[in-house]
């Protein structure tokens, strides 16, 4: 018989398995991540993680989704605790941490489009463009809170950001990494406040 877990065991299970899922996606991307791995890291039986998701692109699918609303919630409080004083240095601190967290979290992965696809691709309800808008969204918004009239600016700093993200996907070859994302990340925000 299986067993019956507790909503609080249930919750603390589906956020071991988007942590550890976050882990493996930055070490070995989608393919390479087996259910029996996500399992083993987590400690829980095979028959328990069906129990949570269908499939291992569904929990990536969670993963992916539960960081985008992670993201927001956590970058409007940092916004809300600006130093007006120090702007640039302050924006910098929220670009920057941001930028890490996607690092970390392993979801730059995705931007690899091939990675994105194999998730979609055994989620018949999600599409593609809806996804992608998704985070697109995400990344406008760092930007129109700022009240930026210009359209083309907008364009332009969410193309920036944008460039940064897809840098991720090369920074483990980068010497001294957060150093040069941090400085990258600046010049981003001197242009802003420009």
């Amino acid at each position: 018989m299986p067993k019956i877990y507790s909503p609080e065991e249930k919750e603390n299970i589906r956020k071991a398995l988007r942590r550890e899922a976050g882990k493996c996606l930055a070490l070995y991307g989608v393919r390479k991540t087996t259910v029996d791995e996500l399992v083993k890291r987590v400690d829980i039986p095979k028959g328990t993680f069906y129990l949570f998701y269908d499939s291992k692109e569904a929990l990536f699918f969670d993963l992916l989704s539960s960081f985008a609303d992670e993201v927001e919630t956590e970058y409007l409080s940092m916004l809300q605790e600006i130093d007006e004083n120090h702007i640039v240095t302050s924006l910098t601190d929220i670009f920057y941490t941001l930028l890490i967290k996607f690092y970390k979290a392993g979801i730059y992965r995705f931007l690899d489009g091939a990675e994105l696809e194999l998730v979609i691709r055994r989620l018949p309800s999600v599409s593609l463009p809806d996804l992608s808008k998704r985070f697109d969204d995400m990344i406008r918004n760092l930007f129109t809170y700022f009240y930026i009239d210009d359209n083309e600016d907008i364009k332009a700093f969410e193309a920036g950001y944008e460039a940064l993200l897809y840098l991720l996907l090369s920074a483990d070859r980068l010497e001294e990494k957060e150093k040069a994302l941090r400085l990258l990340v600046r010049g981003l925000v001197l242009q802003m406040v420009e």
